[in-house]
C-alpha cells in the first residue's frame, strides 16, 4: 500500500489543510486591519495638513501664497476645475476630475489616484472659499511609500511564518497521526494472525477510548466466530457419525448378502434392514435441510392466523395412540382460545417434536400434560411429562444439533438428536422462544412463548402472572 493511500497520510494532509486555511484567514484579516489602520492614519494626516495649508493661504495678484513651506503635493483648482497652481512633485494623474468636482460642490473626499508614471498617490480634496463668491478646491497628496513598504514586510513575515508553521505542523501531524494509529496497526497485525485454526487469540484492550471499544467489539466478534466454528466442527463430526453408522450397517449387510447365495427370506431380511437404515438417513438429511434453510433465512412461511389450542388438541389426538401403546396418560388443559400469526405446518412440527420427546422418554404409567394460556402479549404453550428428566448441567445444550442427554438410552429409542434444534429454530422464526425446566427422575416441562396475533377470540380462562 502506497503512502498516499494510508489514513496517516490523509489525516496529516487534512490537518495541514485546516492549518493553512486558518493561517490564510488570520493573515488576511491581520493584513486588511493593518492596511486600513495605516491608511486611516495617512488620511488623518492629509486632512490635518490640508487644514494647516488653508489657514496659511493668501491670494494676491491671481496667485496663492503660503506663509509656511509646503513639501507635499498641493494642487489648486478654480471653479472651472482648471489647475491653477501646483506645489511639490510634478506628477500627472490619469483622472481626478470627479474628486475635484465633489470638492467644488463642498464635499471633501479621499481618493487613491494612479499616476502616469505608475505609482499611485493618496489624495485629499477639500473645498476652500476664497471669498463669498469664489470657491476653489485644494488637493493635498502624499505617496504612501512607507505604508507600502510596511505592508510588503508584513506580507513577507506572514508568508515565511506560514511556511514554517506548515512545515512544523506537517511533521507534528505526521508524528501524532502515527502515534494515534499505532494501536490500529497493532490490532490489524493481531487480526491478521488470527486464522481459522487459532480463534482463541484476542486483541489486547489497553484503553477505554474509541480504539478500545473497537478492540472489544472485534474480540466479541472473534468469540462468536470461534463459538460458531466449534459448533460447526461438532455438527459436522456428529452428522458424519450419525450417517456413518447406517452406512456401515448397510455395507456390512450387503457384503454379507453377496458373499454367497442366500435364500429369498434372507435377501428380503437384508433389504428390509437396508431400507430401514435408508429411511433413518433420509430422516436425518431432511431435518438437516430444514435447519439449513432456517439458518440461511430462505425458509418461506405461509403466515396465517393459527388457533394454538385447536392445533395442540389436534396433535394430542394424533399422539394418543402412541401414548396408549406405552401406557401413558394424556392430560390437556386449560386451553385458552389464543391466536398467533405463523405457519401452521411449522408450528405443528414444533409441538409434535416436543410431544414426541415426551412420549419417547416417559416410562409406562407416566403422564403427558399440555396447556395454552396467555401471559401479557404472549401465548404460552406448556408441554410437560413425568419422564426420565434432564440433568441441570445438560439443559443449556439440549437444543444443540445431535446433542443427546443419554446416548445409551436415546440410541435405543432411535432419535436423531435434531428434533429440539428444529423446534427452537421454528420458535425463533415466529419471534418466540422455548424455555425448559427439568429434574432427573421427575420429568421435563417445555414452555413455548409465541407473540399473539391480536385479541383472543374469547376471553382467556387463565392468565399467567408476571414473575
Amino acid at each position: 500500500m502506497t503512502v498516499q493511500k494510508t489514513i496517516k497520510f490523509r489525516l496529516t494532509v487534512w490537518y495541514l489543510v485546516v492549518i493553512a486555511v486558518l493561517l490564510i484567514g488570520f493573515g488576511g484579516v491581520a493584513y486588511v486591519l493593518l492596511s486600513k489602520n495605516l491608511y486611516r492614519n495617512l488620511d488623518a494626516s492629509l486632512r490635518a495638513r490640508s487644514e494647516e495649508i488653508q489657514k496659511s493661504i493668501k491670494f494676491e495678484g491671481g496667485t496663492f501664497l503660503f506663509d509656511q513651506k509646503v513639501d507635499e503635493l498641493v494642487l489648486i483648482y478654480n471653479a472651472d476645475r482648471e489647475l491653477k497652481q501646483r506645489l511639490g512633485p510634478n506628477v500627472e494623474f490619469e483622472t481626478i476630475g470627479e474628486t475635484v468636482k465633489q470638492a467644488l460642490f463642498g464635499n471633501a473626499s479621499f481618493v487613491s489616484a494612479e499616476t502616469v508614471e505608475g505609482p499611485y498617490v493618496r489624495l485629499y480634496a477639500a473645498p476652500f472659499n476664497v471669498d463669498t463668491a469664489t470657491r476653489i478646491a485644494i488637493v493635498v497628496g502624499r505617496v504612501p511609500n512607507e505604508i507600502l513598504s510596511m505592508l510588503a514586510i508584513f506580507r513577507m513575515v506572514i508568508l515565511n511564518s506560514a511556511v514554517l508553521l506548515l512545515f512544523l505542523a506537517g511533521v507534528g501531524g505526521w508524528f501524532m497521526a502515527g502515534r494515534t494509529l499505532k494501536p490500529v496497526e497493532r490490532i490489524a497485525d493481531i487480526a491478521r494472525g488470527i486464522g481459522e485454526g487459532d480463534l482463541s487469540r484476542r486483541i489486547d484492550v489497553e484503553t477505554d477510548d474509541e480504539l478500545g471499544r473497537l478492540a472489544s467489539t472485534l474480540n466479541g466478534m472473534i468469540g462468536r466466530l470461534e463459538e460458531a466454528f466449534v459448533k460447526q466442527q461438532r455438527f459436522v463430526a456428529d452428522a458424519s457419525h450419525e450417517l456413518r453408522t447406517p452406512l456401515a450397517v448397510m455395507q456390512a449387510e450387503t457384503s454379507l448378502a453377496l458373499e454367497k447365495p442366500r435364500s429369498q427370506e434372507e435377501y428380503r431380511g437384508a433389504l428390509e434392514l437396508v431400507s430401514q437404515e435408508v429411511g433413518y438417513m433420509s430422516e436425518i438429511v431432511g431435518k438437516l435441510l430444514v435447519l439449513a434453510r432456517t439458518d440461511s433465512g430462505n425458509e418461506l412461511l405461509n403466515v396465517q392466523e393459527v388457533d394454538v389450542a385447536g392445533l395442540l388438541t389436534e396433535l394430542s389426538q394424533d399422539v394418543e395412540a402412541l401414548a396408549q401403546e406405552k401406557g401413558l396418560h394424556l392430560s390437556f388443559g386449560p386451553m385458552d382460545g389464543l391466536t398467533v400469526s405463523g405457519d401452521r405446518v411449522r408450528l405443528r412440527q414444533l409441538f409434535l417434536n416436543i410431544l414426541d420427546n415426551a412420549v419417547r422418554y416417559s416410562p409406562a404409567g407416566g403422564t403427558i400434560s399440555g396447556s395454552v394460556v396467555r401471559k401479557d402479549a404472549l401465548a404460552v404453550v406448556t408441554i410437560g411429562d413425568t419422564g426420565i428428566g434432564i440433568a441441570e448441567e445438560q439443559l443449556p445444550f439440549i437444543f444443540d444439533r445431535f446433542y443427546r442427554v443419554d446416548r445409551v438410552r436415546t440410541d435405543g429409542e432411535g432419535g436423531t438428536g435434531l428434533g429440539l434444534s428444529i423446534a427452537a429454530s421454528i420458535a425463533k422464526m415466529h419471534g418466540g422462544a422455548i424455555e425448559v425446566e427439568s429434574q432427573v427422575g421427575e420429568g421435563t416441562t417445555f414452555r413455548i412463548l409465541l407473540p399473539l396475533a391480536g385479541p383472543p377470540r374469547k376471553p382467556p380462562t387463565t392468565i399467567l402472572p408476571n414473575p
